[in-house]
């Protein structure tokens, strides 16, 4: 799943539109916070209204990042968080510091219950237990890293997310916009470091399939239109889409077609199953076939290779020239660390170019 980040500085208007645009790109769940709202305290409470309402009709999900300072924020009494947060049309609650498991567990009958990740250990988990929770039913949400080389390493990150997989919370992390990024830093907004750079698709498959996260959350304001494409086609028909660096001459059709990387996984190249098929009646003569091959290259095989030609493969580390294997072109050095997630029939999709 893939949800989205709003912030509450900007007009209504912007985030109407905004909220409007992550519908169409597939996010189900948006978060945002009141520990420190960035305007008048009445005018956030009349824009969240318009935002709770706006996203009610999409059927879509509202975080709010809350604390004991919320209330002082809003001049409301802890006792009527309920009806507080009711009006504002609030479905989850973000809670950090300041809540007793008591007032948890009583906010729980009315919103969904979400915890920092870094914060549970046993006698989190005990306490939570004691008041009648089942750990299932709770979200664990990892923070965003705004400086540099402060967010989190895999080492920690595996381990953190096996012990809560295990204990059965649900996992939400963070990954970088790549368009509009928040301030002050604006070098993203990552829970993994080795993320903030990186390509949203390969962001978003690491945290799913390597660290047991049930939901992806952009962490800036805005990412391109083209890469939010790219993850709802993941998340909706499983196709790995690959950005292209550079292409040596016009491809056949087929290049831009849905490939199928073969069932027996390769350990240096994807291989497309179907092009040697479909491209039997052409004859591939070599050429561009006395260029080294490193990591990312595409390449069709030629007449050389007998009945291997046709056969398009994509490298997935540095191999040498050979004449019997004409190089098409190149996909971006981001895209490169998604090839390992390209397995048995997966299914891939070169863009751009």
């Amino acid at each position: 799943m893939l949800g989205a980040s709003l912030y509450l500085a900007e007009g209504v208007e912007k985030k109407l539109a905004f909220i409007e645009r992550m519908q169409e790109a597939g996010v189900q769940t948006i978060f945002t916070s009141m520990h420190i709202p960035e305007d008048e305290p009445q005018d956030t409470l009349d824009a969240l209204k318009e935002i709770t309402k706006k996203m009610k009709d999409y059927a879509m999900e509202l975080i709010i990042d809350v604390s004991a300072d919320t209330f002082d924020i809003y001049n409301v009494k802890k006792e009527d968080a309920k009806d507080f947060f009711t009006r504002l049309g609030v479905n989850s609650l973000r809670l950090d510091y300041g809540f007793t498991y008591q007032e948890m567990k009583a906010l729980s009958e009315d919103f969904k219950i979400v915890l920092n990740a870094s914060t549970i250990d046993e006698t989190t988990n005990e306490e939570l237990l004691a008041v009648g929770f089942h750990l299932s039913d709770i979200t664990v949400c990892h923070n965003f890293y705004p400086r540099e080389n402060t967010g989190l390493g895999r080492q920690f990150l595996y381990e953190r997310n096996k012990y809560l997989h295990e204990k059965g919370y649900r996992i939400q992390a963070f990954i970088p916009g790549d368009k509009e990024k928040r301030g002050p830093v604006y070098a993203g907004l990552p829970t993994l470091e080795e993320h903030r750079e990186a390509d949203p698709l390969y962001a978003y498959l690491d945290l799913v399939e390597n660290f047991w996260v049930d939901e992806v959350l952009v962490g800036d304001i805005e990412m391109h239109t083209d890469q939010l494409k790219r993850l709802k086609q993941w998340q909706e028909e499983k196709i790995i889409t690959l950005p292209l660096e550079s292409l040596a001459h016009k491809p056949w059709e087929i290049f831009y077609e849905v490939h199928l990387n073969r069932p027996d996984v390769a350990a240096d190249v994807v291989r497309s199953s179907q092009t040697r098929i479909m491209l039997a009646d052409e004859t591939i003569e070599p050429k561009n076939n006395n260029s080294a091959r490193p990591a990312g290259t595409i390449t069709i095989d030629n007449e050389k290779y007998g009945r291997y030609a046709g056969e398009i493969q994509i490298t997935k580390k540095d191999l040498p020239a050979d004449e019997r294997v004409n190089v098409l072109g190149q996909i971006t050095a981001q895209a490169i660390p998604l090839l390992p997630f390209i397995q048995s029939q997966t299914a891939f999709k070169f863009i751009g170019g």
